[in-house]
This record gives structure tokens, C-alpha cells and sequence, in this order.
């Protein structure tokens, strides 16, 4: 939760913690000298009128004794900014006060008497917020009772002083930021880093604490740019320079073909910073026949353009994940070679390696669909400090210690949702599937599986498949068992298991990873394909089954829908209407395979590369168990409905899929009722031969180096068990049952099966070439976002989050009702 990251300490103890001692460039400690922290002779905020707003307020402040002409921070400027918003900024926020570099660049506009044109949260260096109301907005008076703040004003303010962080964070190349808020006649001074926030008592900048105030800013204006919190490995690189120009030069003319060059030319946004990125190489394989060809010695530091950020992660606390696509100019000879980025603050752990060692690990064992990587380092004088003070105030309570981390692979990669079709996505979920099992062979499970994590990759022949990524929160198996419980939850909330919702100290297991595939699937497929829930209602459906929670007395645990598919065996919900009729009705939810390709509008690259205008009907399965059946199933109203006119021809529902689906749920519905009733025994699986009927089947033969002869253990839902409730007593106490129950949830004790499962699956000649759909993934307004395919966020709103090892993992839900997360 938001407050278990935020202390506050008196001034004095902020001065002397953040001011008077710290961290120097490199390494070690270092006293400030005594002319930066020499209280000035005068208060310039003595005297100030009282105001009626916080406009007048914010005036005040700046011509507080001319501020700007005070000498405080003679190579800044203090300027009012609440007028206009950044432009490169959506929501067009703009902050009451900033203090500026006294040279900012030149598309900031003019200075008129302290007033900028706009915010630019690129250049800001201490944002300023003014509040008339010293109690009712200030979001940290911990007069009030209970862990958080409940008073609505106060979680407007908090929600908009972490909105503002975060917007300078991600503008930015930061390692900690400072804020000052005003609140009438008191202040508060914050400093955030990747581990909490700390926020000083609120003091009178009226009267003689003043000078805390005013040795603040002489301090921070006379301090190096890293004791400012400025990453300087980074340097800005304007359009302008001849790095710029090289950048545009390499952004041009992309071929129709080209999404790696296509990337770095949207990402060369004007209205956004470039930056000249230094890694450190820490690659540990020094064997020529292991290390890629483009990879660097050990030991060197590399150096990477880039422009505006593929993928950033939310918040303010964590580990801060951003993804760019770069352009690599250590050696200006070589040839152009574009990479991905990975720029992160990793949890500092004896038991979590670091991710680029890890790939190195998967590679020298010939896993497959992993990145290359090419180097790896810590940035080094770039770790959090406030763990290190966070016990003092807070006993028996510990923050988590992050570094500055850069890796760079290899491989650039698309989103998942980004698919043409169907069989495609199933294509991608059995490439991970396939890596997953390699590594979990070499005892490494990857503890994140989530839709992020799970890319598109086009190989050098031009083939697309599946790349199983961010392999940060990944710990050996072996590790696991000596740990025992865990802290807390690791993952990705709206992909965790049902299991790991549930109980936030449990292991994780190889059923809890395959159901996070499952979630996975699901997602894209309620998301991106053609089914039988009403369009305006996916949105409403990915809420509740992704985010939802349910809140018990321990904490948050699964919300309903999840866990009733997993325990029932079957994802319900309210379907299209059927022909004439005005009442929605509930059922399974099934996907339908197009009869031709003006059946129903088609999202992007929905084609598949067919150049066909029109698609012939899909034809049926030659075995009745490739595909969900059309006749009703049993249970009434739980048919399948649509929302087409009479006249229009009855729903195709032979989608392959169908069959994935009905199975692996079969899976987990055996698995969760054994569960609830008692301990399951092994049993021995059937063999079924694959057939090799389209192309993403045969490459899946050609990918695979050795496959092992295994059986498909696909049994009917109907054929393993009644479709009676899982919680009755008969269907645990009939032995009949038990022994199919029992069978059915082996199948998820290995990586066999499912592999198995969706090989088979591909071989079915019933996959349709146009299945794709206009995205349903809910806007900012909630509604589906139509035809829009997200390049950065592949999950429901802002909803990724991904737990930091043993972090208090809320709902995406809740955070949303509550204030904003850090």
C-alpha cells in the first residue's frame, strides 16, 4: 500500500539524512562543504500577504524577495507553470511551481518575469505544489486514524503529487527526485526514491524555519548534478546535434516490412528527450562459440541512443522497468544494428540473480525463445537510500533495496497483441511453453508469466514465434525449496494462479505457471478474437476476471469470476442475445471461427498475409473431440448465443481453440477438486499421435531440436467428470470419478501435456486465416478502444504491475478505487 512506503521525519534529521551526508557519484560517503549548507543570512518567504487561491499563492511564492534575484540557486530559475501542460504529456498537466535550469531548451518557450509558456517535465528539476488548506489537503497528517489517508481531499493531493513524480521520472534519467509542497502558511519537503518517500513534519516557512526552506534550495542549488538525482551516465541528446541527426538518418525510409526500424522511427518523438545511454558489460560467457557475435568484451561500456520509451512501466517505487528500442554507436565503423533496451531498478537479493545472467545461463544451455543478450551491468554509485534509514522510524520493517540496471539483447520484439491471428497467439503460448519447460528442466522457473512478459519475434528467415521474456523475478528451484514460504506474492496480479491469489506466501509452482499461460491466452483471445460476449461487455468482463479481488480479513484475495472458472471448468458470463430476443443470457464463452472474411470487421493485419479478399467456410473437424461441437451443450441457457440477424447463418463455433480451451480447463477444474478434497496420486497419461496439417504445425516441427515422445493427455471434460458442482461430495467420493479426476490433473504436473496439447491443437485444419478482431481493451473511459493496438501496455488499463519479489502485490482494482500506487 502507498502510506507502508512514505515516513515522515523532522526537518532537522532531513537536512542532516538527505542534505548534510550523501552519496557521492562513485562510491563512499562524503560531507557537503560547509559554504553549500551555510543557512542564507535572510528568510526570503518572510512577510509573504495572505492570498485567497492558490494561483495568487503560487505568484507569491516566486516574487517572494525575488526569489530568483536572491542567490540561492544562481543557475536556476523559479517559474510559474500551472497555466499550461507539457505537450508532450496526453493529459496536458501542468504543476503550480518548478525550479529550472537557468538555460532550458529552446522548445520550452520564453521566460516572462519568471512565467514559462509550459510545463516541461523533461527539464524540471524540483516541482512545486501550492494548497491553501493546511490540514484539509495535506495527505500526510498522520493525526488521523488508521494506515491510510481517508479523507478524499487528501487522496486527490497524494494521487497528484505520485502523478507528478512520475511524469518527471519518466521525462527524465533520475535517481531520486526532491518536491516541495506548500500548504497555506506551512511546507513540506519530499524525497522520493525506487525504495519509498520521505516527507519532512510540516514547518512554518513564514517565521524562522524559513531558513530550512531557503538552506534547502541554496544546498540543491549549488550541488553536482548527481547529488541532484541526475543519472550521469545519461546525457540528453538534442534533434539538432549530429547524434540527433544520425538518429533521423536511421529512422528513414522503412521499408513495409521493417517493425524493428519502424519502432525507432516512432519513437524519435520531438515533444519528447533523446538520450545517449551508457551500459557496462558484465557478461560472464567468454567463449567464443557461446557469446554472440555482436556482443561485447567484458568489461567495456557501451553506448545507445534513444528516443522515447517503447514500454514504461507505471508508478513512482519499484523497479521502474523501461524498454527502448536503441541504436548502437560505440564504434561508429561498424554496421547499424538496433537492439532492445531494458532499463530497470532490480531488487538487490542473495537469492534473485540478475536477469542478464540468467540469459546467459538459458542460452549456454540451448533453451529456446529467450533473448541473446549482448551486455549487462550495474550502473554503479545508483542504489536507493532509503532502506538504509527506513528502520530507524519504523521497527521490525524493512524496504527493499533497488540498483540502477541496464541490459541490452539482442532480439526486438512486438507486444502479444499485436498477433494476426489465432493460430498465431497459439503458435507464441507453445514457443514460451517450450522455454519455459527447457529452463524449468535446468531448475529455473520464471515466477511472471503475464501478457508483457510473452513477445512476437520474426526470425532471420523470416518466420514469426513466440519469445518468452523478463526473466527478472525468475529463482532457481532449488532455492525455492530452501526458502520455504515466500514473503509475499511474486507476479503479475491479473496472471497470478488462483493458488497464489489466495495464499500470498505460497511457492510457486509448475500448475501455477501453466494456469498464468491459460490467463494469458485468455486475455488475448477475450481481447482480440471473434467470441460470443457482446463487445460492450468485454470490457466490463476483463475487469472483473483480471482485476477483480475479493477482501478478507489476511489481505486481497482472488476475485470470484477467476476462481469460478477454475473450480467449475468453464469461463462464464453474459452472452449475446439470441435471434429476437431482449434478454442476455449467461453461458460458456466459445469462439467463433468467421465464415468469410465480411463476417465481422477485422482488426489490424487481421489478414494474416492472405491475399484473398474473401475467406472460404472453415471446414468442419474429420474427429468429433478437434472441436466443441455444435449441438447444446447440456445445462439450459448455456448455450452459446448470437447477436446476428435471423436471416444471417448460425454462429461458426468449430473454432480450435474451443478444444484449448475445454481442455486445459478440464485440467484445472480436476486439479482444484482434488485440492479441496484431498491429496492427488499419480496416474499414467494416454498416447495420441499428432497429424501436421497447416504451417504453424509444421514449424513448430521445425523448431523443436528433439521432440520427445509423449502422450497427448487430452481428456474430455464430459468424458473425466459429471457436470455436477466440483464441491459435492459424490464427485469426490465416487471412485470412478476420482480415478478420471486424478488423471486429468496429472496433466498439469509437467510441461508434456500442454506442449503436447497445443501441438495437437495446431495440426487441426479448422484454424480460420482472418480471425482477428478489432481490440475490446478498455480506454480510459472505459469502453473498448476499437481498432487501437497498444504499442506500450498489454494489459487491462494501467494494470500491469509487476510484484517486486516480496512486495504487498494489491489488485489493479482496488488501487483504482483507493489512490494511485506508487
Amino acid at each position: 500500500m502507498v502510506t507502508k512506503k512514505i515516513s515522515t521525519i523532522t526537518p532537522a534529521e532531513f537536512v542532516r539524512i538527505f542534505l548534510q551526508t550523501a552519496a557521492s557519484d562513485a562510491d563512499g560517503v562524503y560531507e557537503a562543504s560547509d559554504a553549500q549548507l551555510q543557512d542564507p543570512p535572510t528568510n526570503p518567504f518572510a512577510g509573504l500577504p495572505e492570498t485567497d487561491s492558490e494561483e495568487e499563492m503560487s505568484e507569491a511564492i516566486l516574487k517572494a524577495k525575488s526569489l530568483n534575484e536572491s542567490g540561492l540557486c544562481p543557475d536556476h530559475v523559479f517559474a510559474v507553470t500551472r497555466h499550461n501542460g507539457d505537450k508532450s504529456e496526453g493529459s496536458d498537466r501542468a504543476i503550480d511551481l518548478g525550479m529550472y535550469p537557468l538555460d532550458p531548451p529552446q522548445n520550452l518557450g520564453t521566460a516572462d518575469e519568471g512565467k514559462f509558456l509550459r510545463t516541461d517535465w523533461s527539464t524540471i528539476e524540483v516541482g512545486i505544489e501550492c494548497k491553501m488548506n493546511s490540514s484539509e489537503h495535506d495527505p500526510f497528517d498522520e493525526s488521523h486514524d488508521g494506515d491510510e489517508f481517508d479523507a478524499i481531499s487528501r487522496r486527490k493531493v497524494l494521487d497528484r503529487l505520485l502523478s507528478e513524480l512520475e511524469l518527471i521520472a519518466q521525462h527524465q534519467q533520475r535517481t531520486f527526485q526532491y518536491m516541495v509542497l506548500f500548504l497555506g502558511a506551512f511546507a513540506r519537503i519530499l524525497r522520493a526514491d525506487q525504495s519509498g518517500i520521505f516527507v519532512t513534519d510540516k514547518f512554518d516557512y513564514r517565521g524562522e524555519d524559513g531558513l530550512i526552506l531557503a538552506g534547502f534550495f541554496r544546498s540543491l542549488g549549488r550541488a553536482s548534478p548527481a547529488r541532484r538525482g541526475f543519472d550521469s551516465t545519461a546525457t540528453r541528446v538534442s534533434p539538432r546535434s549530429a547524434e540527433g541527426k544520425e538518429m533521423l538518418r536511421k529512422g528513414r525510409d522503412v521499408g513495409e516490412d521493417d517493425y524493428v526500424k519502424q519502432m525507432f522511427s516512432d519513437s524519435l518523438d520531438l515533444h519528447w528527450p533523446w538520450w545517449k545511454l551508457e551500459v557496462p558489460d558484465e557478461t560472464a560467457i567468454n567463449s567464443a562459440p557461446a557469446r554472440p557475435a555482436a556482443a561485447p568484451h567484458p568489461g567495456e561500456t557501451r553506448s545507445y541512443l534513444v528516443g522515447k520509451p517503447y514500454f514504461q512501466a507505471s508508478g513512482v517505487i519499484g523497479r521502474f522497468t523501461r524498454g527502448y528500442v536503441a541504436l548502437d554507436v560505440t564504434d561508429p565503423g561498424r554496421p547499424v544494428q538496433f537492439v532492445f533496451l531494458k532499463d530497470a531498478w532490480h531488487i538487490v537479493s542473495d537469492d534473485i540473480e540478475k536477469e542478464g545472467y540468467v540469459l546467459e545461463t538459458l542460452k549456454e544451455n540451448k533453451v529456446n525463445f529467450t533473448p541473446t543478450v549482448l551486455c549487462h551491468g550495474d550502473i554503479t554509485g545508483q542504489r536507493s537510500i532509503s532502506q538504509d534509514h527506513w528502520p530507524k522510524y519504523h521497527q521490525g520493517c524493512e524496504l527493499k533495496t533497488h540498483q540502477h540496471y541496464r541490459l541490452v539483447v539482442k532480439e526486438v520484439c512486438k507486444p502479444l497483441d499485436q498477433f494476426r491471428n489465432g493460430s498465431q497467439l497459439a503458435l507464441a503460448m507453445w514457443c514460451c511453453l517450450k522455454a519455459h519447460s527447457q529452463a524449468y528442466k535446468l531448475g529455473i522457473i520464471h515466477r511472471d508469466i503475464s501478457a508483457g512478459n510473452i513477445l512476437l519475434y520474426r526470425t532471420e528467415d523470416g518466420h514469426w514465434q513466440g519469445m518468452l521474456n523478463d526473466w527478472e523475478m525468475s529463482i532457481t528451484r532449488a532455492q525455492q525449496e530452501l526458502e520455504g514460504r515466500q514473503a509475499g506474492r511474486v507476479g503479475t496480479w491479473q496472471f497470478l494462479s488462483v493458488n497464489a491469489l489466495n495464499c500470498p506466501g505460497k511457492k510457486i509452482v509448475i500448475e501455477d505457471e501453466l494456469e498464468s499461460f491459460f490467463h494469458v491466452l485468455l486475455y488475448m483471445a477475450v481481447r482480440l478474437l471473434h467470441h460470443n460476449i457482446d463487445d460492450r461487455d468485454v470490457p466490463h468482463f476483463l475487469r472483473t476476471y483480471f482485476d477483480d479481488y475479493t477482501p478478507l480479513v489476511f489481505g486481497n484475495a482472488c476475485g470470484t469470476l477467476k476462481e469460478s472458472a477454475m473450480r467449475m471448468g468453464e469461463v462464464c458470463w453474459f452472452l449475446k442475445k439470441d435471434h429476437g430476443d431482449n434478454v442476455s443470457r449467461r453461458g460458456r464463452l466459445m469462439f467463433i471461427s468467421p465464415l468469410t472474411d465480411d463476417t465481422f470487421p477485422l482488426g489490424q493485419s487481421g489478414q494474416a498475409g492472405s491475399g484473398s479478399s474473401s475467406l472460404q467456410p472453415v471446414a468442419e473437424p474429420k474427429q468429433p473431440h478437434d472441436c466443441v461441437t455444435r449441438s447444446q451443450p447440456s445445462g439450459g441457457g448455456r448455450e452459446p448465443s448470437s447477436s446476428m440477424s435471423p436471416t444471417a447463418p448460425a454462429p461458426n463455433y468449430y473454432h480450435p481453440l474451443n478444444y484449448i480451451f475445454k481442455t486445459i480447463l478440464s485440467w484445472f477444474k480436476a486439479y482444484y477438486t482434488l485440492q479441496y478434497s484431498s491429496p492427488k496420486k499419480p496416474a499414467v497419461n494416454r498416447n495420441v499421435q499428432p497429424r501436421v496439417i497447416n504451417d504453424y504445425a509444421r514449424r513448430i516441427q521445425a523448431l523443436e531440436e528433439e521432440e520427445e515422445v509423449s502422450p497427448s493427455p487430452c481428456l474430455d471434460a464430459e468424458d473425466s467428470e459429471s457436470s455436477s458442482s466440483p464441491a459435492e461430495d459424490d464427485a469426490v467420493t465416487d471412485r470412478k470419478n476420482r480415478r478420471a479426476l486424478k488423471k486429468n490433473a496429472k496433466n498439469l504436473r509437467s510441461h508434456k501435456p500442454i506442449l503436447q496439447l497445443f501441438k495437437h491443437a495446431l495440426n487441426n485444419p479448422s484454424w480460420p486465416v482472418a480471425d482477428r478482431y478489432p481490440d475490446r481493451k478498455p480506454g480510459k473511459d472505459g469502453k473498448p478502444a476499437g481498432n487501437r493496438v497498444s504499442k506500450q501496455s498489454t494489459l487491462v488499463m494501467r494494470s500491469k504491475r509487476p510484484a517486486s519479489a516480496v512486495d504487498d502485490l494489491e489488485p489493479p482494482s482496488k488501487r483504482f478505487k483507493r489512490i494511485r500506487r506508487l
